[in-house]
């Protein structure tokens, strides 16, 4: 078992250490699911998608310096798992009613929140984009872009020549990736 400081020191590190950290905070917890499910009286995969992505706002949140040890990490994960799964089980229990809003008559919180919501929908369109260029590219492009690897340690994980090689791969395999975007924003 991995003690919070080690997981905490792992995510801020970045590189290997944020991928081991991530891979095993997905094993974790997982018996927060059925709880969740429970719970929410759901056992579709919305609660097994809410986990994964309470997953990355836990990465995110403790990135960013946000968890202060005030609880053990496994109730703040459990907090903002529980959370996630709610809102994924509003939006799917409300999704069928489409409604035009007015922005201008919500606070600045509620648009905010709605900018949120918008751009959670974006990004999950962005992770499924990633798909779409190649386990080569996709795999530079997360070490790079979420895991935090250097240039150096992305050639090596990569078996290209030097860092150079791995700039070009990422420039190559971005270009592609923005190409595919465009392309979807462009039909939809």
């Amino acid at each position: 078992m991995i003690s919070d400081k080690e997981i905490i020191d792992g995510i801020q590190s970045g590189g290997a250490s944020l991928e081991k950290i991530a891979s095993h905070l997905l094993h974790q917890y997982k018996g927060f699911i059925p709880k969740v499910k429970a719970k929410l009286s759901d056992d579709d995969s919305m609660v097994d998608d809410a986990y994964t992505d309470a997953i990355i706002k836990l990465i995110r949140q403790i990135k960013l310096g946000h968890f202060k040890a005030t609880s053990s990490l496994s109730t703040y994960f459990y907090s903002i798992f529980y959370n996630t799964a709610v809102d994924a089980f509003r939006k799917k229990s409300t999704h069928s009613i489409t409604v035009a809003l007015d922005k201008e008559s919500f606070s600045i919180q509620e648009v905010h929140l709605m900018d949120l919501i918008e751009k959670k929908d974006e990004f999950r369109m962005l992770e499924s984009r990633l798909h779409l260029i190649g386990e080569n590219c996709r795999s530079i492009l997360l070490d790079w872009g979420y895991y935090g690897y250097s240039m150096k340690e992305i050639a090596v994980r990569h078996a290209l020549k030097n860092e150079e090689s791995a700039r070009t791969m990422k420039y190559k395999c971005l270009k592609k990736y923005k190409a595919l975007w465009q392309a979807k924003r462009n039909d939809g």
